[in-house]
Order: structure tokens, then sequence, then C-alpha cells
């Protein structure tokens, strides 16, 4: 059975939507985690506790684990639409399948919230 060209058409419509909403999305994250860096840097100058500057390196290094996750994420989600924006011409298989960039993307969020919320209880304890 032949697709409709209508229907395939704007089904790269809304998957180029798709792919802007997690870039969307991605770039709010690490704008987030910029900020945490910045209050974990803040919370560093007034603190000489040894305990708290081990958790606070552990959860320096968790932030910049998370940037580069981000940044590998967002580059992934850029190669796709990459991919749409030369659509409609004949072209092998995507570079990425939608169930897993959008599961990566739910994940992202979920883990960067908790690590969020763990690193705010982190703070308001010292």
């Amino acid at each position: 059975m032949m697709e409709n060209p209508e229907n395939r058409k704007r089904t790269y419509l809304d998957d180029q939507q798709l792919c802007r909403s997690w870039i969307k999305t991605l770039e709010g994250l690490r704008k987030e985690n910029g900020l945490l860096l910045n209050r974990l840097a803040e919370a560093l100058r007034d603190v000489d506790d040894p305990a708290f500057l081990v958790q606070a390196e552990e959860f320096q290094t968790r932030m910049l684990e998370k940037e580069e996750a981000l940044v590998l994420l967002r580059h992934e989600v850029l190669e796709q639409l990459d991919f749409l924006d030369i659509l409609p011409q004949p072209l092998p298989e995507s570079p990425h399948q939608y169930t897993v960039l959008d599961s990566d993307v739910q994940k992202m969020v979920l883990d960067f919230n908790q690590m969020k919320d763990a690193f705010a209880r982190f703070i308001m304890a010292w």
C-alpha cells in the first residue's frame, strides 16, 4: 500500500517539532545545570568543612557529567533534525530512532530533576 505523501509530509513536520521541543528542553536543563554549578561555587566560598567539601566535589562531578551528557544528547537530536531538514529526498535510515531519543530525553529530565532535588537538600542541610 502506498503512503499518502501529504501524511508523510505532515509526519516530517511533526518530527521536526518534536526534535525542536527536545532541543528546547535540553537547553533549559543546560542553563539550569549552569545555575546549579554557580550556586555550588557560591556555597564553597562560605564553607570550609571537610565533609561539605567532599560532598560538594561529588555534586560538581555529577553536574559536569550531566553537562557532558546533555551536550551529547543535544547533538544526537540535532543530527536527527538535520536529517529531517533534507527530506523528502530518498535517504538511508535516520541517524537515531525516535523512541530511543524520546526515552533518552525523558530519562535525562528525570535524572536531572533527581540530582537537582538532592543538591537542594544538600545545600539546605549546610
